[in-house]
Formats: structure tokens, sequence, C-alpha cells
């Protein structure tokens, strides 16, 4: 959502934020001075254990809940915020009919668990339902049924006449070039941290595990969350930097200044290497089948190399990832404003409220 909000705050439109949890807190920290409102969301649960088809499974019932939460919730919204548009990430609950409603998602036929696989088909036209409902469908992807990021997470079913492959969405893609710029310090390893819990703190204790002891100058970027480690001053003395969060200019710089990037395969992580033009030692994050299905995918692609967690070793996945090379194509772009003036052109079609430009800001759309 960070490029598109960049690209939206460059037209005459009025931005409100609504998100909750680590999502909310980065947008409030890359947007401090946009309103922001709490949305109802559900709270998946991990387990430690890899296996975890019936702990999803129980969670659905929750998910559809959800679903009616932000629907309700936008409803009661519109009475005290006229919006004009809405444009959410994977929250199927957020349309409406009296406005433009987008929903943006990179997985329109997800993937479940092994024991509950005779489902997929059942889930993509229960979710499709719901994707009908909107204005717009965007698939922050390349249409190339071959050369693409997402593989069966968007192209195994025909897409939904509402739908539209857009390119990568990624953080990086607004920054200004930094060229002249004092440069970053160069670290042989850098480890991101992210995804929820315990998984994450399981991914910070087997790096710094393996990496204390070693030549490697590392750096980990523990995301929204404090280490439990900073205050250990072992750690402090070794040659492994901890950091809380770095803004999107340092962090793009960072990654281009490191050797190694240890990472996630979240899709938003992979959407920023491939904006880069980077590959990385990709760790699934165990018991979820998306990250676990793109590791495997885009490995055999070329572009990344993938490791599981339970067999994670530093030493052996580094002497694989040199000999193997991969490395992502660097032609995953896209034209945001293309797709925001196909948006407010259908806006003008619908004339939804009629309403005129705000007097004091001259501001016209609402979003």
């Amino acid at each position: 959502m960070i490029p598109l909000i960049h690209a939206l705050l460059r037209t005459d439109a009025e931005v409100m934020l609504a998100s909750k949890g680590k999502a909310g807190e980065l947008l409030k920290t890359e947007f401090p001075d946009l309103p922001f409102y709490d949305l109802p969301s559900a709270t998946i649960r991990y387990s430690r254990r890899k296996s975890q088809a019936w702990i999803l499974a129980f969670q659905i019932p929750l998910l559809l809940v959800s679903v009616s939460k932000e629907h309700r919730w936008l409803k009661k919204f519109l009475i005290t915020h006229p919006l004009d548009i809405v444009i959410s990430d994977n929250c199927y609950g957020l349309y409406n009919s009296s406005i433009l409603s987008v929903f943006l998602s990179h997985q329109v036929s997800p993937l479940l668990p092994a024991g509950l696989k005779w489902m997929e088909p059942f889930v993509h036209k229960v979710l499709g339902l719901f994707i009908r409902s909107f204005d717009r469908c965007w698939i922050p992807d390349d249409k190339d049924p071959i050369l693409n990021l997402t593989g069966r997470l968007s192209h195994r079913y025909p897409l939904f006449r509402n739908t539209a492959f857009m390119g990568i969405l990624s953080r990086f893609c607004e920054l200004p070039d930094s060229t002249g710029k004092e440069p970053v310090k160069k670290v042989d390893i850098l480890v991101i941290l992210s995804g929820p819990e315990p998984q994450r703190t399981l991914m910070e204790e087997i790096m710094t595990r393996q990496l204390e002891g070693t030549d490697y100058k590392a750096m980990i970027i523990c995301g929204m969350q404090h280490s439990c480690r900073f205050e250990n001053e072992s750690v402090h003395a070794s040659s492994i930097e901890y950091t809380y969060h770095l803004p999107a200019d340092a962090f793009r710089e960072a990654m281009r200044n490191a050797g190694i990037i240890v990472c996630r395969s979240g899709y938003s992580t992979i959407m920023d290497l491939a904006e880069l033009g980077l590959s990385a030692i990709l760790m699934p994050t165990p018991g979820q089948p998306e990250q676990e299905y793109l590791a495997g995918y885009l490995s055999r692609q070329g572009f990344f190399h993938c490791i599981d967690q339970r067999n994670f070793n530093l030493q052996a996945a580094i002497g694989q990832y040199r000999s193997q090379n991969k490395k992502p194509p660097g032609v995953f772009r896209t034209d945001t404003g293309k797709y925001l003036k196909d948006l407010f052109a259908l806006y003008e079609n619908k004339k939804i409220h009629h309403r005129q430009p705000d007097k004091e800001t001259g501001q016209y759309l609402r979003l």
C-alpha cells in the first residue's frame, strides 16, 4: 500500500488510513501526518509446530466473522466520513455500493495446508463472491503466465472480470535516487525478520545462534518489534548489529550493500527484492502455505534460493547460494499512475457523490 499512498498524495486527493497491529504501526511511521483509524481484523494464531492445518481450519469461522465486521465498520464509517473510494489490502469486507472500492491482493486463489488441499477450489469460489463485489481487483504481479512472482496464487484459475495485473508494488519504487548521499556501511549478512509470532522469534534465535562465533559482519533488522537480545551484552560485543526499524531509504541502501540477504518469503519482501534486482536466501515461515509455495516456486524459477527453517544451516545455505548465482530478472515494474487514472475515470463516470472540491483545501476525492 505504501507506493499507492505516495502516488495518491501527488494528486488532489485527501487520503485517510485505516489498519491494525504491526501493519498499522508501519503506516503511521511512514505517514505520520495522515489521519489514522483502527480497522477491525482477525488475528491468525500460529504455533511452534510445522503442521498447522487444523489450527488454521478452526480459525476459518473467525475469518468469515472478520469480513462481516469489516463490512459493518465501513458502513458505519461512511456516515461520519463521506469517502469516495476505498482501496484495501486483502480486506474482503471493505466494499459498499455507495462508493468505489478496490481490492488489492496477490493471492486470489489461496493455497491451504496439506490436509485441506481438497478445499482450495471451494475457497476460491467463495472468495470470488466477495471479490466480485468490488469495482476493481488489482493483482500486484506480472500477467505473464511464465515470468511472474505469484505462480498458482494468481495464475491458476481464470481471472474475475474486474481483475487486472498491475505489476509489482514495492515501497522502494517511489523513492528518489540516492546518488551522492553518504554511503551505507556494508555487511556480509543482512537478516530481515518479519511475520507472526512465535515463528519470528524462532528465526531470530536460529540466525543469532548460527552467526555467533563466525567472522561474518551481520545486521539483523527486527522490523516493527524490538529484539529480546538488545540488552544482551555478549551479543552487542559480537559482530551482529541489531536495529529496530529502518526508514525506507535506509532500508533500501542496507539491502543494496549486503553481501547476502536472509529473509522470509512474504510477498512484500519478494517485491522489494525484485524492485532492486536482488536475490536472497528465503526461509519461509513454517505452516504458512503461501510462503512455502512462493519460496519453492521462485527458487525453481531461478530467482532465489530456498531452505526450510527446520533444516536451516547458514554455512551450507551460503555455499549453495553462491554456487547457483540466482537473481531476479529485474523486469517487474508497474505504472501506478495508469491504474489510478483508470480508477478516477471510473469515479467520474459513476458520479457517485457529485461533490465539489473542498473550499479550504481544494481537494476533490476522499480515499
